[in-house]
């Protein structure tokens, strides 16, 4: 049951560490392979609720508390790790899981005399998905770790202890390097983020090209190139060719890109602006697209492509704002002999400098004219303090002091090693991760200079991630920010709530808490101990005013470890977040946690509103 919790001990971090971990099994305790066989009788007996083949499940929700608003209309789409292995063997990183895309239709009232909300789900097909659905292994190396085993008759078969429960120690060295050494093809999971936009529905993942999906039953259509002239075939790695090698000599693996799982939505032009990425592999750099493109026919409407100087790692997310595309570079180096060896992933090559200080690279939008190119032109800020940037919610430019203002969640300065190490094994491990919180930083273009980092005024010691403001207020001066939060005492934990930032200068100043005392002040809904939140996103209300940040809703996915069901809360952001949600859609099972998703007002999808 869900205890009894006085106001006073929610947001101080405590939760039940197996409720935690059962926000982390396969989607539809899909945890074992069945044969055919097994398959066939099941679906002619009644059929599953999620098939464990496909993840594949349709149903109209019945189960509403509260009043679902008549103006929130349009689809929800939602992405992350789903299916966390192969044939009893569980992947040793989460975000090494296979993609797991969900579907909520709300239609009007006076589209339906049934349910208002239809759900469906699936697995995204990738190409490594189908290999080890059919080979009952892994295939392909996986970017935090998982990867195929040598020959078991030399080294062994692996435990098999079931998808949910801890996955086995690290084969042995040998048996890493005989199968993996010298091959960089990584498996792309397709399990970060899904958009809508230009009548597509897209997977991303940040290694390599996205997957299009059905937009209505999520099947995989296949790699897409997005109208770019790349090669998409696959075991392309996204590095680019080696400079004065004949084409013919050049190796299979080269020449491939990757487009980053965080494109932006430009509110004034409609234009989706995304980045592909490859490196250089004998100049220490990397190269970076940037490409502008209308939601009609998805056409490419400009294109630019620029060199980040000493980058080993694609930066994971990025600022827009009018003029400028902006890159925030984390002090990251990797261990290329490692990778080729086939001893580590690429992530677990990655080594980290958290005191180190960090870069920021700013490129002109490639939609600018000529003149406004050279206004506007590329510039670099070095010695950044530290601090380690995870996710943006929006930048903009002042008009008083033509300075870039940028908001991100990230990590203080610390002393961790490792690139999402804390991460790996079943499920993030909070005795390891630093605590998470949201930033204000100011660059100056005139001087090249940070102006200012803090945490923002009124979140100090607010524990959260993955902050986002109306999508109206993408590249402008937003008054508002939400995020899910962990707790209000400055420690690291999951995340049981949803926190609001006002960033029009009243919020009231706590940065004299001391790290274990409670920041009161935030306006923050609590879940309870036993429940978690993901992501929130903001939906503008149908036919509401784009200009007014409160009038929109924020969805956010949650997880109840007593009923053992996922749902979605819905807050109506004319009012408190503390009142807590107008209504809570309950789905009949169990949903990972999940990462990113994006909101489509119709389903023709155009364009959406995502994270």
């Amino acid at each position: 049951t869900h205890p009894e919790q006085p106001k006073d001990e929610l947001g101080r971090g405590a939760f039940v560490m197996s409720d935690w971990r059962k926000a982390w099994h396969t989607y539809g305790q899909c945890d074992r392979s069945i044969t055919q066989a097994e398959y066939e009788k099941i679906k002619i007996e009644g059929g599953f609720v999620v098939d464990p083949f496909t993840g594949e499940a349709e149903y109209e929700v019945e189960d509403i508390d509260g009043d679902l608003p008549n103006d929130l209309v349009g689809v929800l789409y939602r992405n992350g790790a789903g299916k966390f292995g192969i044939n009893g063997e569980r992947v040793a990183h989460i975000l090494d899981a296979d993609g797991l895309v969900l579907r909520f239709e709300f239609r009007s009232p006076e589209e339906t005399t049934t349910s208002r909300v239809k759900f469906t789900s699936r697995f995204v097909e990738t190409e490594g998905f189908c290999e080890e659905r059919e080979s009952k292994e892994f295939t392909k190396r996986g970017t935090f770790g998982t990867a195929p085993r040598g020959l078991t008759s030399l080294f062994g078969e692996p435990l098999r202890n079931g998808l949910n429960n801890d996955p086995e120690g690290k084969p042995p060295l040998l048996s890493r390097m005989a199968a993996n050494a010298l091959k960089a093809d990584i498996k792309n999971t397709a399990n970060t983020q899904v958009i809508a936009f230009g009548g597509k529905v897209l997977a991303l993942w940040e290694a390599g090209m996205p997957y299009s999906l059905d937009p209505v039953s999520l099947k995989t259509i296949g790699v897409d190139s997005l109208g770019l002239p790349i090669d998409i075939q696959p075991g392309k790695a996204p590095v680019n060719y080696i400079p004065g090698l004949p084409e013919d000599m050049q190796p299979e693996i080269l020449g491939g890109k990757a487009h980053t799982a965080h494109p932006k939505m430009c509110p004034r032009t409609g234009h989706l602006v995304g980045w592909t990425w490859a490196q250089n592999p004998t100049k220490g750099s990397m190269d970076i697209t940037f490409t502008e493109y209308d939601s009609e026919g998805f056409r490419i409407v400009a294109s630019d492509t620029h060199t980040l100087d000493g980058v080993a790692l694609a930066p994971h997310d990025c600022v827009l704002t009018e003029h400028y595309i902006l890159l925030k570079v984390n002090a990251l180096e990797i261990d290329q002999l490692a990778f080729l060896s086939g001893a580590m992933g690429p992530a677990e090559c990655l080594g980290m400098d958290g005191r180190a200080k960090v870069r920021a690279f700013a490129f002109p939008r490639p939609t600018l004219s000529g003149d406004e190119k050279k206004k506007y032109a590329p510039f670099v800020v070095n010695d950044i303090p530290a601090c380690f940037s995870i996710h943006f919610s929006h930048g903009y430019e002042d008009e008083k002091t033509g300075d870039l203002v940028s908001y991100f969640s990230g990590w203080p300065p610390n002393d961790s090693e490792s690139f999402l190490g804390a991460w790996g094994g079943f499920c993030p491990d909070y005795d390891k991760i630093p605590p998470t919180f949201y930033w204000r930083m100011v660059f100056d273009p005139k001087t090249k200079e940070c102006v200012d980092l803090r945490v923002s005024q009124g979140a100090e010691n607010i524990c959260c991630e993955n902050p986002v403001v109306h999508p109206n207020f993408q590249t402008k001066d937003a008054k508002y920010a939400y995020a899910l939060c962990s707790n209000a005492i400055g420690d690291s934990s999951a995340p049981m709530g949803y926190a609001k930032f006002c960033l029009d200068g009243s919020a009231v100043d706590q940065s004299n808490l001391e790290a274990g005392e409670k920041n009161d002040t935030t306006d923050v809904y609590w879940v309870g101990s036993r429940r978690f939140t993901g992501e929130p996103l903001v939906v503008p209300k149908r036919n509401g005013n784009p200009e007014r940040e409160e009038d929109a809703y924020l969805l956010g996915m949650a997880f109840d470890a007593v009923k053992d069901k996922g749902c979605i809360m819905v807050f109506d952001l004319e009012r408190e977040l503390k009142e807590g949600p107008v209504c809570t859609v309950w789905l009949n099972t169990a949903l990972p946690h999940g990462l990113h998703g994006c909101f489509a007002p119709d389903p023709s999808v155009q364009s959406s509103c995502f994270c």
